[in-house]
């Protein structure tokens, strides 16, 4: 199923585990499994949906472009596609905010809720997967994105239908172009384009609210999403509009600037191998220092330091 046009590159590399020291910094192990690691952030996501207050999350519909538009609540951002042929879905949050997804839905469209796309396997973008199949809606993802869901544990349910390269659909007078990124936030990622709309969804390989985080435990390269960058702005022009993740609505300049601070933090990073430095002297050289007020998260997922981490197991093989 599908239209094969690109023949994507993807950067495999091994990865090494990292545990956190007593002061917080990131140091390499060696002796933690993958499938370990896996485990250890799938525990820290279900705690983390465990702890959220889902009674006060409310939902926004942003428009975008004639009939595509983005739901906010939790999670991703969700995509969202209306017209007579029905309603096309990116990515669904999680399991305890269905009624309220499908309640912002139905201020947009009647129609039925007939395709959903996971753009990557995390909990905050297939949470609801089993709630909207339950409906009749029709799921779809990367070959990967069911594969590493069931080789990591997690207990959403996985796309029904899956594809290995691209494919299109072609709904609303639209054809929407799905296709699969380098390995970059995990090996399943997929950007969505409408071509008509000239609208990209581009999940959580691109957000504008962090760092980039590289689930490497998930086939993640940093690499990788540099490459899915290139691919990004290839498949833009001035007057696309970017759907990220996680933030707002982008545009390919934004796109650029973020790819190109990527590519210094490359080479800062691979200046501090080639100089002996460890992980954690990499990590605390300020390699990042001026991009760090506008893009540090503060936590493990968007922080300099686990982007630095991905970087340096990367590189230094």
């Amino acid at each position: 199923m599908g239209n094969h046009r690109r023949n994507l590159s993807r950067s495999h590399y091994q990865r090494r585990a990292c545990s956190s020291n007593p002061g917080g910094r990131i140091m390499r192990t060696g002796n933690i499994g993958t499938t370990s690691l896996a485990a250890m952030l799938l525990t820290v996501a279900q705690t983390a949906i465990a702890q959220q207050d889902f009674d006060a999350v409310e939902m926004t519909v942003h428009p975008v472009s004639g009939n595509v538009s983005y739901i906010e609540g939790s999670g991703g951002n969700i995509g969202l596609f209306t017209g007579d042929d029905g309603v096309f879905l990116i990515d669904d949050q999680y399991a305890p905010l269905t009624d309220k997804i499908v309640a912002a839905i139905r201020t947009v469209s009647p129609e039925p809720i007939r395709f959903l796309v996971n753009t990557h396997m995390h909990p905050d973008h297939t949470g609801g997967n089993e709630n909207f199949g339950r409906m009749g809606t029709m799921i779809f993802g990367h070959d990967n994105v069911r594969s590493q869901m069931a080789l990591a544990g997690y207990t959403q349910e996985p796309p029904l239908v899956t594809f290995s390269k691209d494919m299109s659909f072609h709904i609303n007078g639209e054809t929407v172009h799905v296709f699969k990124t380098p390995d970059a936030h995990t090996n399943g990622d997929v950007y969505i384009k409408f071509e008509s709309s000239n609208v990209i969804h581009a999940g959580d390989v691109y957000r504008t609210t962090s760092y980039p985080y590289i689930d490497t435990s998930n086939g993640g390269s940093f690499l990788g999403t540099i490459k899915a960058y290139d691919l990004l702005i290839e498949a833009s022009d001035a007057d696309t509009k970017i759907v990220p993740g996680h933030g707002v609505i982008s545009n390919v300049e934004d796109v650029r600037a973020f790819r190109d601070m990527m590519l210094v933090i490359r080479d800062r990073v691979a200046a501090a191998i080639r100089e002996g430095k460890s992980l954690e002297e990499t990590q605390t050289a300020g390699l990042t220092a001026e991009y760090d007020e506008r893009w540090d998260s503060g936590r493990r997922i968007g922080s300099a330091a686990t982007l630095i981490e991905s970087a340096y197991a990367e590189l230094a093989e």
